[in-house]
């Protein structure tokens, strides 16, 4: 019986492996693949004019419009070579397509790699500026991973200098070939480069990555969410595709923030579905409008904005510092603290005993 179950054992561990052995196949062969995609694109906006070219097909030979298989890419180009590199080398590129990162996600590929081992490379490019360094344009969590466990090598696969619009399409190849990109990714990383001039537009975003100009405009739309609603979708974007946001959005113009808040997290809870959040937008749609009546000031920290203080008519007061750091947090709590402990020694000995500072709430 022993022996029946020592077979049965060693049969699967050998199925285990196989089927990461198969997984790793598929994970390098989508480098292949989208390398091929990007030299592709890279030759039609080279293509010379109609005339030219129609003078060059006659000349050529037929060729078939179709995709090489990636094991014969492999074989009969060099695509990339593998190395192992250190870590202290490998900065990461701007232009990565992922924005967003889950620290869980972190602690459970370190436990992979620690268990298996880095068995999928990263991808990364020569520093143009910085001879003997390089550039991540993919593998941020591996990167993560290691240096949590203590590692100082990362495998990679070397490829050829890009531009910066083709390194963050071959992020962004990579990410959707692995269903890692998110709504929030994109709107993040295409504001970014639309404020330095990457791209020029909005039209420029979806010519350069073939889509419609309506998904780039409705994606940059979900960074208009409230930022106290903004930061609940970044510790779960992949929760949140574009119909989602964009339910959400209607809604911020409907909802308070807090309500929008809840309404988020139980979106991540799985509580509420895309139909659900539309059943609610059209209910609301037809209610009367009966929101607080409230005034905004906005919280400005140089050319930063970092929230606002809304006032309400019962009196409360909702101070939002979703945008500030943490050392400013801290002293402006140190602050308002202060303030009470100030007007309190005016206001009778029993005040002024309790307002000297500000006692954190526990739901």
């Amino acid at each position: 019986m022993s022996k029946k179950k020592d077979l049965y054992d060693r049969l699967d561990t050998s199925v285990a492996d196989q089927n990461l052995q198969a997984k790793d196949k598929f994970e390098n062969a989508d480098l292949v693949m989208a390398m091929s995609k990007l030299k592709q694109r890279r030759a039609q906006q080279e293509a010379p004019e109609p005339a030219a070219a129609a003078n060059a097909i006659s000349a050529a030979p037929e060729v078939q419009d179709t995709l090489p298989t990636p094991e014969a890419m492999n074989v009969g180009e060099s695509q990339y070579i593998v190395k192992s590199l250190p870590i202290s080398r490998v900065k990461d590129h701007p232009r990565n397509a992922r924005q967003v990162y889950d620290p869980a996600r972190v602690d459970e590929m370190a436990t992979t790699i620690a268990r298996d081992g880095q068995r999928v490379p990263a991808v990364v490019m020569p520093d143009p500026n910085k001879p003997g360094f390089y550039l991540l344009i993919e593998g941020r969590y591996r990167k993560r991973a290691l240096i949590s466990l203590g590692r100082t090598a990362i495998l990679a696969s070397v490829i050829e200098p890009l531009s910066d619009l083709e390194a963050y399409r071959l992020s962004l190849l990579l990410n959707e070939e692995r269903n890692d990109q998110t709504i929030l990714d994109n709107a993040l990383s295409w504001k970014a480069m639309l404020d330095d001039g990457t791209y020029r537009s909005q039209d420029h975003i979806a010519e350069h990555l073939n889509i419609k100009q309506g998904t780039v405009s409705k994606t940059l739309a979900v960074l208009d969410l409230p930022p106290s609603v903004l930061n609940i979708v970044k510790t779960r974007p992949g929760s949140f595709g574009i119909r989602v946001a964009q339910e959400l959005r209607q809604l911020s113009k409907m909802l308070d923030d807090s309500t929008l808040e809840s309404i988020a997290e139980q979106v991540i809870e799985e509580k509420l579905s895309v139909r659900d959040l539309e059943r609610l937008r059209e209910r609301k749609t037809h209610e009367p409008l009966t929101r607080e009546r409230s005034r905004a000031y906005s919280l400005q920290w140089g050319n930063t904005k970092l929230g606002s203080i809304r006032e309400f008519e019962d009196g409360r007061l909702k101070i939002d510092l979703s945008n500030a750091p943490e050392p400013l947090r801290a002293n402006i709590i140190s602050a308002v603290k202060k303030a009470l402990a100030d007007t309190a020694t005016n206001a009778g000995p029993e005040v002024a005993q309790t307002a000297d500072g500000l006692a954190p709430e526990h739901n």
